[in-house]
């Protein structure tokens, strides 16, 4: 069945009032009055790419949605607003789509306002969000640049084995956590980890004109990750795992450890380097260079 986009629209439009004050679904733009600096972030998932032609439409739906959410995150926004472009061929259940993706914008609190939708050979999901500082954090949007030599890197939870089990389908969006560390002055960058530790890291590090030395013996392993693999690898390289890279004042990391207030631990991962390249720690606690490369969406 082709896709009726009137009534999908009417379907979202219904689902999704704009808040009082806010102009949403229904004109050719959105329109909001920003608080203070506004952060914006595209971010597109493909059939193919990111998920297979076999997943639940509401999966792909939710993990439109968080992945895009997951980059306010990593900036310690406060989600406002989001628009959807979803490109929908019939054999998709376009409706089911809209409805895994708009349960998971609300759960955060983010009001669909706009988008667009059209049909397609296959499916794609664009999904634009926007955020505020946090009034708790001074209005303070965290940035990978901002970190210096001698600062730990730290993670927010375990890593690996996300495509395995099927969880990149259903990530978590870390903006409890990303708000939280903006409101402390001693972390200071801070970036999500979509692509994998051993890809993810080195940005961080080239960001704040650093390089970066990884401790693979350190890094937290997911339990999705099964005890016969590769763990290291699997925790360093995986990816779509959605945790919180963040770097930290190395004299202030009991006071964070002590305070952090959700459920998985931080963990130190590494710390930066005054000269440039990506390092890692061997199984002698030598400093080889870092080989491996994460995870690339082919």
């Amino acid at each position: 069945m082709a896709l009726d986009e009137n009534a999908l629209i009417r379907a979202v439009t219904a689902a999704h009032p704009a808040p009082a004050g806010v102009l949403g679904i229904g004109d050719d733009c959105c329109v909001w009055t920003p608080r203070g600096p506004t952060c914006l972030s595209v971010d597109a998932i493909a059939e193919g790419r990111h998920f297979t032609a076999d997943a639940d439409p509401r999966l792909v739906g939710r993990k439109a949605a968080a992945a895009a959410l997951s980059d306010l995150a990593a900036m310690g926004a406060v989600p406002v607003g989001a628009a959807v472009a979803i490109s929908c061929p019939a054999r998709w259940d376009a409706g089911a789509v809209m409805a895994g993706l708009g349960a998971e914008l609300m759960r955060h609190g983010c009001p669909l306002l706009g988008g667009d939708t059209t049909g397609a050979d296959s499916l794609v999901v664009s999904v634009t969000v926007w955020g505020e500082g946090d009034p708790a954090a001074g209005g303070r949007l965290l940035r990978r640049s901002g970190a210096g030599p001698g600062d730990l890197l730290v993670v927010s939870g375990p890593l690996g084995g996300s495509l395995r089990s099927g969880r990149h389908l259903t990530p978590e969006p870390r903006l409890a956590e990303g708000r939280w560390l903006a409101r402390h002055g001693f972390v200071h960058a801070l970036m999500d980890l979509s692509d994998g530790l051993a890809a993810d890291a080195p940005k961080l590090a080239t960001a704040s004109a650093c390089g970066c030395l990884l401790l693979p013996e350190q890094v937290p392993v997911h339990p999705d990750v099964p005890d016969f693999s590769d763990t290291i690898t699997a925790a360093l390289c995986d990816g779509e795992d959605y945790e919180l890279l963040a770097a930290v004042e190395a004299s202030q990391w009991p006071t964070l450890q002590l305070a952090w207030p959700f459920a998985h631990p931080l963990a130190v991962v590494g710390w930066l380097l005054p000269e440039p390249g990506a390092w890692m720690e061997d199984r002698h606690q030598r400093r080889v260079p870092l080989a491996m490369r994460g995870y690339e969406h082919r």
